[in-house]
């Protein structure tokens, strides 16, 4: 599990990348899951049980669907951190 302060950006691209398989210069705000990533709906569910497990970050499954890019991500992150 994460420590409970809120990551950098830097930090976060670290998890993601840790979490995914994927370099973390390759996962820019702009990158999108589906288009440039080839995360399909199945992983980004993964991912975001993940966020949730490892975050402490509560998605409602609407809000899923709603995260197309990296820095979608990042941004929910921030603004509903624990």
């Amino acid at each position: 599990m994460v420590d409970s302060r809120v990551l950098s950006f830097g930090e976060f691209q670290q998890f993601l990348s840790d979490t995914l398989g994927i370099a973390a210069c390759a996962l820019t705000p702009d990158a999108s899951f589906l288009n440039d990533l080839a995360i399909d709906s199945l992983k980004l569910a993964d991912l975001m049980l993940q966020f949730e497990r490892q975050l402490s970050l509560s998605i409602p499954t609407e809000a899923v669907w709603e995260i197309s890019t990296v820095g979608e991500a990042y941004d929910y992150y921030i603004n509903h951190a624990v």
